[in-house]
């Protein structure tokens, strides 16, 4: 089995991938995987660290006005799946995987140049750019949604699949969830609240959190603020008497490595909305309160998080009506009212799809045997 992986920009397109990418090597013993990313993105530092050869192509956004800019990047589209079809030649793929971000489109074009299979995975129900260009010459769209097929009227076919990373955090080791418990200070006996943000953090919602925690004295629940690396040194020079008042009842980190862990844990997250958090959360039925980025493209965020609050399974802040009393608001109108969580905690679990990687992985074997 010889599989190229491709997605890039944000942790959301890199992680499902790599999760396939261990899947491959789990079912087929001895399946080469490549994956194809930029210089730029993060996936040139965790696909090496995650053990997969890489290989890089130039390209960048598209841009919608006409400009010497834009002329570069529609140069660099050109170029861009000329080199991927040189690394496709070389590799001799059996099937190419895009999980989103701009190198999908060439290297899904590239694919399909050279007659070889190709699938793009889509985290979001509103769909990228690239995934959409790309779906029009894919042999398959697999969904994390069904919500999303909207984005996908021209595609040849589609499955509703899952996120493969929700597979992954429903496997995690009793082992790790302990050591999450010790190196947290977790007490079981109280409910828990995660509030997170992604890798980098996000102000508005670290300062709502700052916020909220200031005005408490005394608190019958505990909370895990995972501030971002961005944000971790200024959150924590000001925050230095508000741990000394809380105590346990408070841990302040930039990054937690093991959020699959931690998230089991949680009666409640507090969170972006981002299509891989989602799906993690859905997988595990953990109820959540969503305040989705008004800056990514076309506001996708507001999207994932509807299909989530239609469902019941999620509450809805706007961050433009986000502060610390709204958030605390939210937060323990929740934390308080087990029967409301319950209800939460079912209906997410009804919206999760766990077996993700095995759908996926039935997919993969159509397309790969098909005509052989």
């Amino acid at each position: 089995m010889r599989v190229v992986l491709t997605g890039g920009g944000t942790g959301g397109h890199i992680y499902p991938a790599l999760a396939i990418g261990r899947y491959l090597r789990e079912r087929y013993p001895g399946a080469e995987v490549l994956y194809v990313g930029t210089k730029q993105g993060l996936e040139s530092e965790l696909v090496p660290r995650a053990g997969f050869a890489y290989e890089f192509i130039e390209v960048q956004g598209l841009k919608r006005s006409l400009s010497l800019q834009a002329v570069k990047t529609a140069w660099l589209a050109i170029a861009s799946t000329w080199t991927a079809r040189r690394v496709l030649r070389r590799f001799r793929p059996q099937l190419v995987i895009g999980t989103g971000g701009y190198v999908v489109a060439p290297v899904v074009f590239a694919a399909y140049s050279l007659r070889i299979p190709a699938a793009i995975l889509e985290m979001d129900v509103y769909a990228g750019l690239a995934n959409r260009m790309a779906s029009r010459v894919a042999d398959t769209v697999m969904l994390s949604m069904e919500a999303g097929k909207d984005s996908f009227r021209h595609a040849k076919r589609i499955v509703v699949t899952g996120n493969p990373r929700a597979s992954e955090v429903t496997r995690m080791a009793p082992d790790d969830v302990t050591a999450t418990i010790a190196s947290l200070g977790v007490d079981r006996r109280r409910p828990l609240v995660v509030i997170t943000s992604g890798s980098r953090g996000a102000a508005p919602i670290n300062d709502a959190t700052f916020a909220w925690l200031s005005g408490k004295e005394d608190m019958d629940y505990q909370v895990v603020w995972v501030t971002g690396q961005t944000h971790y040194e200024q959150i924590s020079s000001r925050t230095a008497n508000l741990q000394e008042r809380l105590g346990s009842n408070v841990k302040i980190v930039p990054f937690y490595h093991d959020m699959p862990s931690l998230l089991s844990l949680a009666a409640l997250v507090i969170s972006r909305a981002g299509g891989t958090t989602l799906a993690e959360v859905t997988a595990l039925g953990v109820p959540a309160v969503l305040i989705p980025s008004p800056y990514v493209t076309h506001r996708h965020q507001d999207y994932n998080a509807a299909a989530l609050v239609n469902a019941g399974a999620a509450k809805l802040v706007d961050e433009a009506q986000l502060n610390g009393d709204s958030l605390k608001r939210m937060a323990e109108q929740l934390i308080h009212n087990r029967f409301v969580l319950e209800e939460m905690r079912q209906a997410s679990l009804r919206l999760g799809k766990p077996d993700a990687l095995t759908r996926i992985g039935a997919e993969i074997e159509r397309l790969t045997t098909q005509g052989s």
